[in-house]
């Protein structure tokens, strides 16, 4: 198999690179919390090179990159530490809606004109669709919701929203819910990472009949589908973060002294980063796995698991070698910490993703 990039994917990296190079220096980003500006950028970005659509197939007005470029946007992202609804929109939802045969929706979010998230998490979900318990009841000629979702990225900011409910029946429904329908039910703040978030009240809150756009085996499949392209590109900037992390830690090493030495001529420290070094690319090797093994539901459980227990070492270890510079607000160590730690707990921790490569393997 040629794991080499091809002349296209090479284009988007570099451009892609470049852009963040430019337009989000970390100065910048490190005061940037807030999520107009941050879709300012998103939205320039999108405009310049077409990352939004570089995955999504060209039947809907995409690149056709699929997952490899999803990798590759994700990854150059997260080294940039750059606060995008890219996971959540152009990724996880469109690849939802496209599964549900929402490809007009799927569409705009391919040209940039919809901002699209779903509403996955509740306080007892921790990634895992199977325990949604938001739950919809017949009423009106439409829908009573009931139920709480916590940490929704871009709610506030989104025009649409995809709520996941469970009928009397416990099948699960899929609602298209308008962002305006929404008023008074919102409960914004910033993550730790420094992404606009909101819990959702869903109690009594009424949507039409026509907002339901998936059921039963069909949706749960498609929404654990969308989770897992997710769950890859999360792998993919997992492999941003540790890059930065290991070269910011190689490189003040280097220039700081103790005992008249730099720290880089100390061998246990070597050996630390060399594990460092060993862990990184570990998270590329599961990155490229996932995005290679679409719908290989073990190579995403494995990345996943992979991911979240490497970056947090890779992270500890940056934070700790820099002492106690490391959780400054001018060292990126400390701002990359917070994101892994985020990423550790998104769409599922490594004990259930280990479970899910278990259950794959005794099936």
């Amino acid at each position: 198999m040629n794991l080499e990039p091809d002349d296209d994917q090479r284009l988007l990296r570099d451009a892609l690179t470049r852009f963040l190079a430019q337009q989000l220096p970390f100065e910048k980003r490190r005061t940037m919390r807030d999520s107009t500006a941050q879709l300012a950028l998103w939205r320039a970005a999108d405009a310049a090179i077409g990352i939004g659509a570089a995955a999504l197939p060209d039947s809907i007005g995409g690149f056709g990159g699929g997952r490899v470029a999803a990798m590759i946007v994700a990854e150059e992202l997260g080294a940039a530490l750059a606060i995008t609804p890219y996971i959540d929109c152009h990724i996880l939802t469109a690849q939802l809606l496209l599964a549900l045969g929402e490809s007009a929706r799927a569409a705009a979010i391919a040209r940039g004109e919809a901002l699209i998230v779903t509403a996955i998490e509740e306080p007892a979900t921790r990634g895992d669709i199977g325990a949604i318990a938001a739950r919809a009841t017949p009423a009106d000629d439409g829908w009573t919701l009931a139920g709480r979702k916590i940490a929704v990225a871009f709610a506030a900011e989104a025009d649409h929203i995809v709520v996941p409910a469970r009928d009397a029946e416990d099948d699960l429904r899929l609602f298209l819910v308008p962002a305006a329908s929404l008023a008074g039910r919102l409960h914004a703040y910033w993550t730790i990472d420094d992404m606009p978030a909101a819990d959702l009240d869903l109690d009594g809150l009424w949507v039409d009949s026509a907002a339901e756009i998936g059921r039963g085996q069909d949706g749960e499949a498609a929404l654990q589908a969308a989770v897992d392209a997710a769950i890859a590109a999360l792998a993919a900037e997992a492999a941003g973060l540790a890059r930065v992390l290991l070269d910011d830690t190689l490189l003040y090493a280097k220039q700081r002294k103790q005992f008249g030495a730099t720290l880089s001529s100390f061998q246990a420290l070597q050996h630390r980063m060399v594990d460092m070094l060993m862990l990184r690319e570990a998270i590329s090797a599961a990155a490229m796995l996932a995005a290679l093994k679409p719908g290989d539901a073990q190579a995403t459980a494995a990345a996943k698991a992979t991911i979240g227990d490497a970056l947090r070492k890779i992270g500890q270890e940056a934070v700790q070698l820099h002492g106690a510079m490391g959780m400054t607000e001018e060292l990126r160590v400390g701002h990359y910490f917070k994101r892994a730690t985020a990423i550790e707990q998104r769409l599922g921790t490594s004990d259930l993703h280990v479970g899910r490569y278990s259950a794959g393997m005794a099936s």
